[in-house]
């Protein structure tokens, strides 16, 4: 999270030690570069926390830090947004600051629109499955994988591995495999191919050399 008050992070940060989630604070001006044209961002801080602590910590800001709008430039963004963009970033809350997720809430409220927390949650979790998803791999792909992977090339080998242990991280932390079990099958046949190629390559080179 990057903030651009001090007093904001200070209360950000009490509320972080009270509930003893751990968290680093960087003070960004140390790093300004003074060649820089925009010097609105010599004065920032950067707190960075754990990944599995981050939806925890941004329930416990909505709760007890209360919303500014003193702090909110004119030209923000959202004043421009249409309703159903305002609902959007509410409902991702988790993509956005702390400060911008109050501010829509505020516009919308000021526009008698008021987001529930079921639909919230519904949102959430409809993104968690959707995420949990599979890639689906192109027959380019595998053939290309299966192709490489015959003449011995280390290309085809870097395609398998990919296909086989890719995975990706969720918003909750967990890991997931990129790939459906049937492409991690495609990865580990084309595996299995392209170290024997590999070895036939080696043999044959050093035979004829």
């Amino acid at each position: 999270m990057i903030f651009p008050n001090r007093s904001q992070v200070d209360a950000i940060v009490s509320v972080l030690n009270e509930n003893s989630i751990p968290y680093k604070l960087q003070d960004t001006s140390k790093d300004f570069d003074v060649t820089f044209s925009n010097d609105s961002l010599k004065h920032t801080f950067l707190i960075m926390l754990l990944e599995t602590d981050f939806r925890k910590a941004n329930q416990l800001i909505e709760e007890k830090i209360p919303f500014d709008d003193q702090i909110i430039e004119s030209n923000h963004p959202f004043y421009t947004f249409t309703l159903e963009e305002l609902i959007e970033v509410v409902k991702n809350y988790d993509e956005w600051f702390p400060s911008d997720v109050k501010l829509a809430k505020k516009l919308l409220s000021e526009k008698d629109v008021e987001v529930s927390k079921e639909s919230i949650q519904h949102h959430q979790e409809m993104k968690l499955l959707q995420s949990q998803q599979p890639e689906k791999t192109s027959l380019i792909t595998i053939a290309m994988g299966y192709t490489f992977c015959a003449l011995g090339g280390l290309a085809g080998i870097g395609i398998a591995l990919y296909l086989l242990l890719g995975k990706r991280k969720l918003a909750n932390g967990e890991r997931v495999y990129l790939f459906s079990r049937k492409d991690r099958n495609h990865g580990l046949a084309m595996l299995v191919l392209g170290l024997i190629g590999l070895l036939i390559f080696t043999y044959r080179y050093q035979y004829e050399f």
